[in-house]
Order: structure tokens, then sequence, then C-alpha cells
């Protein structure tokens, strides 16, 4: 399926009714977005076929299975599971339609250092504004010829006969850099070497990356606090279960915890190393009651709400959408920090979740890098815009469950990564 699909005008409208009271729900999450492309990705790399299972049904999967296809994987897909043999790539130029993923974008870059032929990388236009700049200057370093406008899309990189051991690379923007580098440094004939400069944003992102390296036999090695090595080396292929995905999770979690309902999921626990699994402990800090397993977690809404005062996002920042929904219902104001990553997502999520919360009748406060958002005594109901953005579209369900009446425009923006959301959320009432 050819990621085009992906620029077509997003125009369905969605009434969102008051949810009224408790709700069960047995939940199997979608499989990890995140997740499933690292592994797709090294797939790409591995000494054999891999079965992935588990993966998810969505946009940024399909984008990206189409382009490692084009690179000269052969791909089959029945349903949950995909199936990756590895031909030895493709010899000559291609071109790459990356639709709205940003991380498929970003893994693909650093793959592009692998190929000594052309590869030239586009995408829908909300993809043209998503910064890259600092993942192809330490492309230049290893040896890469790259053409692009200051690091945004069309970018072309033509990889180096000889490539360097040795880059570095600026970590504050965003964590998928890092991982870009390290998931295609195994395939560089001396490994590579990354000096790190800077904060790491997303850090949790990156512990995700090394577990999941791990699991087909590739070794990261933190030299020190800001040296990390990749040795050469081929990934192992074979069976591999993608878990429940801890963004999706979020959702749900937040609609139990403000309606009094219970969901439970049954392939997602305690072992992740996802970042956004911390969102149940905002929860229980918010007044829900958890139940925690290795691999499966239950989320119990108690009735009473409690004040979360400031809660830090900088390693679970797709679960901040969904917070700044809960937020408006709490008894006192909710700080909101860490958020610095916000602004380069497929929107600026700060903007536009404070342009959609002001616009029910709630107060907030913006800044750099964090928000205050305050108690609403009244909030009314509104048009609610999604900015072609899902986790936009998924935490203003959210909010719009606790006021009835309300229309999310551009609701099947949701494909990007969840794309049974609409009918999983639904189940609520």
């Amino acid at each position: 399926m050819s990621p085009s699909r992906q620029a077509r005008e997003v125009t369905t409208t969605r009434r969102i009714d008051r949810v009224e009271g408790p709700f069960s729900l047995d939940l199997v999450l979608p499989g990890s977005k995140s997740i499933a492309l690292r592994h797709i990705l090294m797939s790409t790399l591995a000494v054999e076929a891999t079965r992935l299972e588990g993966v998810p049904r969505c946009d940024d999967i399909d984008a990206m299975l189409d382009c490692v296809a084009r690179l000269g994987t052969s791909v089959g897909r029945d349903g949950k599971t995909a199936t990756l043999h590895p031909a030895g790539g493709s010899c000559g130029p291609v071109q790459l339609d990356l639709g709205m993923s940003g991380v498929s974008l970003r893994l693909l870059l650093a793959h592009a250092a692998l190929r000594t032929t052309r590869t030239t990388f586009t995408g829908h236009a909300q993809l043209h504004h998503r910064p890259n700049r600092d993942l192809l200057e330490s492309l230049e370093e290893i040896g890469c010829t790259v053409e692009s406008a200051e690091g945004f899309l069309p970018v072309s990189i033509t990889g180096p006969a000889v490539p360097e051991a040795h880059a570095t690379l600026r970590t504050d923007v965003t964590s998928q850099y890092l991982t870009a580098l390290l998931l295609s440094a195994a395939g560089l004939p001396r490994g590579l070497r990354i000096r790190l400069r800077g904060e790491r944003a997303s850090a949790s992102y990156i512990g995700v990356t090394e577990t999941e390296m791990a699991r087909r036999g590739a070794l990261v090695r933190w030299i020190d606090d800001a040296t990390v090595f990749v040795p050469p080396g081929r990934y192992r292929g074979g069976r591999v279960v993608i878990e429940g995905d801890a963004s999706a999770a979020t959702y749900h979690m937040a609609l139990a915890t403000l309606h009094r309902g219970t969901v439970s999921f049954s392939n997602l626990g305690n072992d992740t190393r996802q970042g956004e699994f911390a969102f149940a402990d905002v929860c229980e800090r918010a007044g829900a009651r958890i139940e925690r397993a290795p691999e499966s977690v239950r989320v119990s809404g108690t009735g009473h709400l409690e004040s979360l005062g400031t809660v830090d996002f900088s390693n679970m920042p797709d679960a901040a959408p969904t917070a700044m929904a809960m937020a408006p219902f709490l008894p006192n104001p909710t700080r909101l920090t860490g958020l610095a990553t916000l602004r380069v997502k497929e929107c600026d999520r700060i903007a536009a979740g404070t342009a959609e919360l002001r616009k029910v009748g709630v107060r907030v406060d913006e800044f750099d890098d964090a928000m205050t958002i305050y108690p609403a005594a009244n909030p009314h109901p509104a048009d609610l815009e999604t900015y072609e953005d899902h986790r936009m579209a998924m935490a203003l369900s959210v909010l719009a469950s606790r006021i009835g009446d309300c229309r999310i425009q551009g609701a099947d923006c949701v494909t990007k990564t969840y794309a049974d959301y609409w009918d999983d959320f639904g189940r609520v009432y």
C-alpha cells in the first residue's frame, strides 16, 4: 500500500457525547508503533527472515513497510503479522515517500548511510516542517553527501564508499536522531562511535532502542556518559512479538480515571521500557487504582479525583496531550513541564493544546516548555481542531468525554498510529 494515501485531506468530523457512567473494558492494545518501526529497520539488516507479530495497523507502519520494500527487502503482511526477508538491498537510486511518519523518516535517513547510491526523501507537507539538521550533520561526518534545505525535506543522501567510524550528535531536539544512528550503526563496516552533545531529549526512548537491539543480538556500549559505541554485526531474524503501545494506553487510562471506569490491558505491563507507561503513575496520583503485573495492567477510576501538582513529561512526551485533557477536571491547577519536544511534533502540541482548551473555557498559561492548566468550573461544548495530529485527536476525545456535545474536526487522522481508536473509544458508552 502506497504511503501516498496519507496525503489525503483529513475531513472527518466526529461528535463526542458525554460519558455518563462507569464502564469496564478489556483491551488488547495495538502493538507499539515505535517498537515495530525499530524492528522493521533491524529486519532489513538481519541474517535471516524475521516474523514480526503484533504489528499495529496504522499509516506509519504502512509507510515504513512500503519504503523498506523499495530498498530491496521482501515484505509480506497478514493482519498483525509482517514477514521480512532481507535481500541485499536495492543498488540504484531510490525515492521514498514517508507520508507523515517522522520516526520512519529519521530511521531511514540514517539507513541511507549504508547505501552508496542516492536516496531521496519526501512526504506529506506536515513532515516537511519537521527538523532533521542535527542528524544530517552527523551523517555528513560519517561521509555521506547530503542535499537539503536547512535540514528540512526534501532530502537526498548518498552514502560513502568508505564510511567513517565516528560522529558527533546533538541530542536536545529529539531522541529519534540517536535511535536512528544506533540502529544502523551495526551495518557500518567498523561500527560507529557517537559523541553526544547537549541534554538528552526523551531519554526513555533510547532505553527502548537498546532493549530492542539486544533482543536481536546487537550490542550498545557506553564508553562514558557522552560516548556510545555500536560494533559492526548483523541482527538475528526469527520470531519477534511486539508489545502493546503505551502511548495508546494513556487515552483509555485517562477515560477510566475520569469516569469511574475500569480498563484492563493484556499486552502491556511492568516489564515494558516504554516511557509512556509511567502515565499509569500519573493516573494513580490523580486518584485511580492501578494493578500492575509484568505483562498486564488494570486501571480503575475511584470517582475521587486528586490534584497532580507538577508533572515532568520529559520522558513520556506523547502522554502530555492526554494529561492536558485530564487537567481541567482536577481540583487544583496542574503544571506540565518537560514539554520542549512537543513544539516539533506533528504540530506544535503546546500551542495547539492551549488553543483547544481555551475554546471550551479552560484557563491555560503557556510557556516555552511548560503549561499550567486550571480547573474548569463550567467547560462548554465546542468544535475542536486536530491540526492533522493523531495525538491531538485522541487527547481531545478524552476532554470532550467530560463535556459532551463536542465535535472533533479531522478525526480520522488517528489512523496514523491507531486505526481502530474510534471503535475502542466507543466501547465506553
